[in-house]
């Protein structure tokens, strides 16, 4: 490995700043208020922990100086990374959790989220007073509650991903890919391995991702277009205010014509990571890169729990215990639009189905 680069000094691209408030939100304070009013404890505990990391900032920095020498004394990560990714609200979270809660893995928690800078040290100062988080699989928009559960870690991904969280790279600077190597190495240095961890985005880059950690594989979660279209536009409506802000990464061939309904945005958003799915399978090999259907996912769970097991971690598992302790998911593909605006996506998804 080449000798360590700060790439924050060199001037590289990455966030010197982590983002302890979303980049790409576009009604914080409404969505503060719509938040408050779900009484959901996921969602209370991301206000707390995003106040709490304003609060913790000076201890995080100091911590940063100790952290950034085991990033330098940091070899590669030498066992499995899996990285879940998918299109926004296609299951991604629900897949995580059932991977992270039956396989002998690390995670990123909640506690990286508040010292973002540091998050090594501050786990091997404070993870010893963390509450093992439950089973249960409970999350809001991919939040959940407790220090100890577990983060997508998006603070640690605009490192090495750069500002905007709806535009991953299409290429890295050596000296980034580098850093993130030294990154992986030093938290399987300090928590063992292998680890599991969600974001979304990857299910984009992954090309760029797996060429940086040799040890990665990515398995992505496919959902029915309509159902993903639909959730997507919802969750526009509580997260940003409103339907025509966007929500996750869209299709950078596309561009709204002025006026136009989010319906047929959002569709071409869907098709795009559907896309570029395929096409990653097809540069990374189905052996590295993985498609599950969601449906599929949801009636036996176990299923990827043990494929995961046994061709990416390499370890035998209690495929019995691991069953009876997984039932079937409850699949939330039903529909929740007017039938006007159902056949509308539909006939949106068709159209430009047929273009691509």
């Amino acid at each position: 490995m080449t000798p360590h680069v700060d790439i924050e000094k060199a001037g590289l691209p990455t966030r010197a700043r982590p983002n302890l408030l979303p980049p790409n939100f576009q009604d914080a304070g409404g969505l503060f208020l719509r938040i408050l009013q779900t009484r959901n404890p996921a969602a209370y505990f991301a206000v707390a922990h995003t106040a709490l990391a304003i609060g913790t900032t000076p201890l995080d920095m100091l911590l940063r100086r100790f952290e950034r020498r085991l990033y330098a004394n940091a070899e590669a990560p030498k066992k499995p990374i899996v990285f879940v990714g998918g299109a926004p609200r296609s299951g991604t979270t629900i897949l995580e959790q059932v991977l992270v809660g039956s396989l002998p893995a690390t995670y990123f928690n909640n506690l990286t989220a508040v010292f973002p800078r540091a998050p090594i040290m501050a786990n091997r100062i404070f993870g010893r007073f963390l509450r093992k988080p439950s089973k249960e699989l409970q999350n809001f928009y991919g939040r959940t509650s407790g220090f100890g559960n577990r983060n997508d870690g998006l603070h640690l991904w605009d490192r090495w991903l750069g500002n905007d969280r709806y535009r991953p790279p299409t290429s890295m600077a050596p000296a980034v890919a580098d850093d993130m190597r030294r990154f992986f190495g030093a938290f399987e240095a300090a928590f063992g391995g292998p680890l599991i961890n969600k974001n979304n985005a990857l299910a984009i880059c992954a090309d760029v991702i797996g060429a940086a950690l040799p040890t990665s594989h990515f398995v992505c979660i496919r959902r029915q277009p309509m159902y993903a279209v639909q959730s997507i536009l919802g969750t526009r409506e509580f997260i940003q205010g409103k339907r025509e802000a966007p929500y996750g990464v869209g299709d950078p061939a596309y561009t709204a014509p002025p006026g136009s309904n989010p319906i047929e945005e959002v569709c071409a958003q869907v098709l795009y990571h559907e896309r570029r799915m395929a096409e990653l399978q097809q540069t990374l090999g189905p052996k590295r890169f993985w498609v599950i259907e969601y449906e599929e996912f949801c009636q036996a769970p176990h299923l990827v729990v043990e494929r995961v097991a046994d061709e990416i971690l390499g370890i035998t598992i209690d495929s019995g215990a691991v069953r009876a302790a997984m039932p079937p998911l409850k699949s939330t593909n039903k529909s929740k639009l007017s039938p006007h605006e159902h056949e509308r996506i539909e006939a949106t998804l068709a159209r430009l189905s047929a273009r691509s």
